[in-house]
Parts: structure tokens; C-alpha cells; sequence
């Protein structure tokens, strides 16, 4: 992500990086990271789940936490922000839910049009979707790891 430099003539992708998009886009929603959990710093391509508080719920934004198996429900993806890359507990942050396009690194070589799931271990990571839930589709060929490659959305988070 350090080559995603905002005072460059023309921006080189990263991780979580929104494409084919027209403001406002409603495949975006912006959320609250958890605040009262545990988990560390929250970075793009991560994938998120609801969470229900109990009493210490607000009315507000909806709350998010990071996924912690490959079962849980994907409400979206953290989305890359030029302002602020990583996020803190209790930031809000946006992710991009079904419909949205975004970038995000093959861990292996991926087919056009194959189904995609999030590597739960390496956050902004996809692998052809086996026993995973389905993130999405992938819109581009990866040949090999490591290279950026466009997903669309497909998860509902139901």
C-alpha cells in the first residue's frame, strides 16, 4: 500500500482501492469498528461482520469486527482510505458491500469469472473459492500471487 501516494499525476492501485464507481455509490456503507473489542488495527481488504453488542448497543452506525472463521457472514470489505489507511477501534470506516468493484491481491493464480473467497489469515487476499463463503467474482486473470486483481462484490452479508 505504500506505493498509493496521493501527490502522484496518476494513481497506481492497492488493496481495497474502489473501481468502476460513480459518486454516490450505494455499494458503499459506512460503518463503526467495534468499540469495545479486542482485535487490533483493522486494514483495507479486510473482510467484516456485524456484531450485536447487547446492552452496550447504541442506536447509530451499524458495528463491525473483523471475521474470525471462514463461517462468518461477510457484511463487506474495508475499503481504502488515502486519509487514514489503517483504522482504530471505535473509527468509522467504509466498506464496500454487494455490487461494488474493488482491488484486491490473488494468493494464487485465479481464473476470470471464478468465484473468489477472502483468505481469512491475509487480510486483502483471495483464493478461488472452495469451502469458503463467496465473496465474489473475480473480474480479472491472476497468473500468480501477489498480483492486484478486480473482484466484484456478490455477498449479501445474509
Amino acid at each position: 500500500m505504500s506505493d498509493f501516494l496521493t501527490n502522484q499525476f496518476k494513481q497506481t492501485n492497492a488493496v481495497g482501492v474502489l473501481d468502476l464507481t460513480t459518486n454516490p455509490n450505494p455499494s458503499v456503507m459506512t460503518v463503526l469498528y467495534n468499540p469495545i473489542g479486542v482485535a487490533s488495527d483493522i486494514v483495507p481488504g479486510t473482510g467484516v461482520k456485524l456484531v450485536d453488542l447487547g446492552a452496550n448497543d447504541a442506536i447509530g452506525l451499524p458495528i463491525v469486527d473483523v471475521r474470525t472463521s471462514d463461517a462468518d457472514v461477510i457484511e463487506g470489505v474495508v475499503i481504502f482510505d488515502t486519509k487514514k489507511a489503517t483504522k482504530e477501534i471505535s473509527d468509522r470506516i467504509a466498506i464496500a458491500k454487494k455490487g461494488a468493484v474493488l482491488f484486491l491481491e490473488a494468493s494464487a493464480g485465479i481464473l476470470r469469472g471464478a468465484e473468489v473467497a477472502l483468505v481469512l489469515a491475509s487480510p486483502g487476499e483471495v483464493v478461488t473459492q472452495t469451502t469458503e463463503i463467496v465473496l465474489g467474482k473475480a473480474l480479472d486473470k491472476a497468473s500468480a500471487a501477489g498480483q492486484l486483481i478486480r473482484i466484484e462484490v456478490l455477498s449479501e452479508g445474509v
